[in-house]
């Protein structure tokens, strides 16, 4: 893993791997065991939006900071605005202060 120099010394990456873990029903579903190629590609897609849509949790199509903050002390995890923001800018490619579902996509399918 890459180490931050932020505060939070979590990259957004690893905050996203540490979500994924928990909405890992979300990953499970029968429709991604299929074996041939394009229909994987397909349930990954899907698996993906399943798990954009479950933490886009006012269904608003980003992932704000907000969300974030909710879904870290459910987790036990304390983090404030400013830590929340400094993650969302590492994979925020437009600038608008939120994740939207292609930055979502792009950074999981990185993994």
């Amino acid at each position: 893993a890459v180490v931050s120099t932020q505060s939070t010394g979590m990259e957004f990456k690893e905050f996203l791997d540490m979500m994924a873990n928990v909405f890992q029903y979300h990953l499970s579903h029968p429709e991604a065991q299929q074996s041939n190629g394009p229909s994987i590609d397909m349930a990954q897609n899907k698996r993906l939006e399943d798990l954009f849509d479950s933490l886009d949790s006012d269904d608003s199509g980003f992932i704000d900071a907000e969300e974030i903050i909710k879904l870290t002390e459910k987790l036990g995890e304390k983090m404030t605005l400013e830590e929340v923001q400094d993650l969302i800018k590492q994979v925020d490619k437009d600038g608008d202060g939120r994740v939207n579902k292609d930055e979502f996509k792009r950074l999981m399918a990185s993994k």
